[in-house]
């Protein structure tokens, strides 16, 4: 967690410190040069801070009728008796690939071994992993105490069940197709999307005919300090972050029922947002 957190502090302090010099910069190859990393650093951000997140709330569930595994929003529910075995890493007779993209805190990923269902990885180390066995699929997971784990699951299947638990397997992937068959969720988010487009378009048509431009007005609407005209091109890239962050945050909340109208709330904000930047490109240009 901590490694995350510093990944996550370092892209956002990035992020911050290339907008900062990209608006005091006055040469446009100075200004890309501050803006272009900045960019990266704000779209790693939240792919970072879903692995925390994950990592967080990240899980396994023992239970007599079966057998619970959380990470993120990765659901995977196995009933007792679709267990076929249960095996350590450091006692298989072949190697184990850990996937190829994996950072501490997050060895995840899928890996396929002929002769052998799927290996799906939802773990913490890259050493250490229990495999769960079932018919279609085998999940390497990383249990803080790999001896308490393994002696519950035996004692559980000692006693058995008479209510296996339904299984169940939920993906990022099916969050998403449920978010767009929504058709307000699908609405808002195309409009939000097609007014940070314009916004985009607006100030990349406007940037090339103008040598300088204000980004400050007076109260009487007249422009102070001209800047170079590229500068503007922050408004939309500023806007096009926070409409990012309206999406990622509106689909954490759109997960469950009783949170869609917090989401359907960070999406219309992200519409209004990118109405007001436009309102700003306006008045600016009507200043200049």
């Amino acid at each position: 967690m901590a490694f995350h957190l510093t990944i996550i502090g370092i892209c956002l302090s990035g992020c911050g410190w290339g907008f900062w010099q990209a608006s005091q910069a006055d040469i446009n190859f100075t200004f890309l040069l501050y803006l272009l990393p900045s960019i990266v650093a704000a779209a790693l951000s939240p792919f970072f801070g879903y692995r925390a997140y994950a990592l967080w709330r990240a899980g396994y569930i023992l239970q007599r009728d079966g057998l619970r595994l959380h990470w993120g929003l990765r659901t995977e529910e196995i009933p007792m008796d679709a267990i076929t075995g249960l095996y350590l890493d450091h006692e298989l007779d072949f190697y184990l690939p850990p996937p190829v993209f994996r950072m501490p805190g997050a060895i995840l990923g899928t890996r396929r071994i002929s002769g052998l269902p799927p290996i799906e990885f939802m773990a913490a180390r890259e050493h250490g992993l229990v495999l769960v066995v079932t018919a279609e699929r085998v999940f390497a997971i990383s249990p803080n105490s790999i001896e308490e784990f393994t002696q519950t699951y035996q004692r559980l299947m000692e006693l058995g069940t008479l209510t296996p638990l339904p299984a169940r397997s939920v993906r990022p992937g099916f969050l998403l197709s449920r978010f767009w068959a929504d058709l307000p969720a699908r609405l808002l988010l195309i409009a939000g999307l097609a007014v940070s487009l314009s916004l985009l378009v607006w100030v990349s048509i406007t940037i090339p005919s103008r040598a300088t431009i204000s980004l400050r007005i007076s109260p009487a609407g007249h422009a102070l300090e001209p800047v170079p005209a590229v500068r503007l091109f922050l408004l939309p890239v500023i806007n096009s972050t926070l409409f990012v962050v309206d999406l990622l945050a509106g689909l954490f909340f759109y997960r469950d029922e009783e949170n869609r109208a917090i989401a359907y709330l960070l999406w219309a904000s992200g519409i209004i947002t990118s109405l007001l930047f436009l309102a700003a490109v306006y008045f600016i240009l009507r200043a200049a």
